[in-house]
């Protein structure tokens, strides 16, 4: 059976930059655990991560099944489902499932259909093996091959003061079968309201992505978090492998980098594209 690995395709948050050391595709991460690859969101770096599932990258070999788990409606976060290689190549033959709230694929079904595009459905004739969708929301548990899916809600919205508009908005826990657990909150405004299921998540997890959007807890806004937040999580949990992500768009990577230095814990870093973690099973963390 090959290695349980945790990797970083995109980790930026808003919209695409270009130039960064950290990162500069919108938000995409994985978990390979034996032929089933489950992807945290489908932003553009979702674009690298089925060119590497179809190339030559060994540490994908034999994935057959992938299930994306698309946090909420925004497009940042499901954007490169349509650009992914495996929607275009002939007979490849990946089972592919979208998981997520009845909003967010109710917008992903919206923005690909005429005039604007093609349906995903029409897409996947001939290349996919299956495509097909599971709606969930808060509170839910879902069997999946070889592991066990848990959400909560998170606090995200677009607009400010009276305008705000809130999202469906789901965070993810993945508990793999004899293997890791990893919580996924992003996109997610915490409050003091919000801190309970937090820690409740972060309690039972191995490793926990953390929306790091802006520097500092003083600068939360339009339904994100920081650096320092995450740090704080960190404290509150240190058996817990923590990794800042969803890096704000204008934050360049002296800034990013000058957060983590300021807030971090031992147990804290950041999501770097092109980066990995190794699950150790005999040590029960990740390498």
């Amino acid at each position: 059976m090959s290695a349980v690995r945790f990797q970083v395709w995109g980790c930026r948050g808003g919209r695409n930059t270009h130039g960064s050391r950290i990162g500069n595709l919108t938000s995409c991460y994985s978990l390979r655990a034996g032929d089933d690859l489950y992807v945290f969101d489908a932003g553009r770096g979702l674009l690298v991560l089925a060119d590497a599932v179809l190339g030559a990258d060994p540490t994908l070999r034999g994935v057959a099944r992938v299930h994306l788990l698309i946090t909420h409606g925004h497009m940042d976060h499901w954007e490169g489902l349509k650009d992914a290689s495996w929607m275009w190549k002939r007979g490849n033959g990946l089972e592919l499932t979208l998981i997520g709230p009845a909003e967010a694929l109710g917008a992903i079904a919206a923005a690909h259909a005429p005039p604007s595009f093609v349906p995903l459905e029409l897409l996947a004739l001939g290349t996919l093996g299956r495509l097909g969708h599971v709606e969930l929301a808060a509170g839910a548990t879902l069997a999946l091959p070889g592991a066990t899916l848990r959400t909560v809600a998170l606090h995200h919205y677009s607009g400010a003061a009276d305008g705000r508009r809130y999202l469906d908005t789901l965070g993810y826990q993945l508990i793999v079968d004899s293997g890791p657990t990893v919580a996924y909150l992003s996109d997610h405004e915490p409050t003091a309201d919000t801190r309970a299921v937090e820690d409740a998540v972060l309690a039972q997890s191995d490793l926990a992505l953390i929306d790091a959007n802006y520097g500092a807890v003083a600068d939360h806004a339009y339904g994100h978090g920081s650096v320092e937040y995450a740090a704080a999580l960190a404290r509150r949990h240190p058996g817990v492998r923590v990794l800042a992500a969803h890096h704000g768009p204008l934050r360049d990577d002296d800034a990013i980098e000058a957060g983590l230095r300021v807030h971090a814990p031992a147990n804290l870093g950041l999501a770097i594209e092109g980066s990995a973690l190794v699950w150790d099973g005999g040590a029960r963390r990740f390498g």
